[in-house]
């Protein structure tokens, strides 16, 4: 019995230092947002907070897409700098553009070893053109100001160096109007260096 327990001991110790050097062996993931500088590129949908008029068609919503670069301090914080552009809608008769170029701080929590959650805000600088015409009645013309943003998301690791992400964003831009909010929502790709 006694050379049973003694085998059986001798076997899961064994096992044990064979899983830990394959362990080693293999690619480590790290969270998606391990510390280090990062860029990446999204795509999505954006919605922009605007009146519509009974009498024109209206559509607020277009293909929007990003590019941002930024570094993790640590697991938690972190910053981001990127320029969005919003695509063009169609409303109260003409249509609307805009982009915006931001500076956020992050906030993240690793969840397992390849996925987390984030929420980020900062500031931006941002241009809008509304163009109709006269006869709509509607405030129209470039405005160009600075505004906020903030946002939540989260990450998975595909490759030790290249994540998946999906990112849902607010941002307040000044149009001809007034000050607006523009939302999107966008997926895309990390590369971690």
């Amino acid at each position: 019995m006694q050379n049973r327990i003694l085998t059986l001991l001798t076997g899961l110790a064994l096992a044990s230092l064979g899983t830990t050097e394959a362990a080693a062996q293999a690619p480590h993931f790290g969270s998606p947002f391990a510390a280090g500088p990062y860029v990446g590129a999204s795509a999505g949908q954006s919605k922009f907070d605007t009146d519509c008029s009974s009498f024109f068609s209206c559509d607020k919503k277009d293909t929007a897409w990003k590019l941002y670069g930024g570094a993790r301090i640590n697991d938690i914080f972190g910053w981001e700098a990127g320029y969005t552009d919003f695509g063009k809608i169609a409303a109260s008769g003409g249509e609307t553009e805009a982009w915006a170029a931001n500076l956020s701080a992050l906030v993240g929590v690793p969840i397992g070893d390849r996925f987390s959650i984030f929420a980020k805000g900062g500031g931006l600088y941002g241009r809008t053109d509304v163009s109709a015409s006269p006869s709509t009645l509607f405030d129209t013309g470039h405005k160009s100001g600075w505004g906020w943003t903030y946002g939540l998301g989260a990450s998975v690791g595909i490759t030790p160096t290249l994540s998946a992400r999906v990112d849902w964003d607010r941002y307040k831009l000044d149009f001809a109007g007034g000050r607006r909010d523009v939302d999107a929502l966008m997926a895309g790709l990390q590369m971690r260096f």
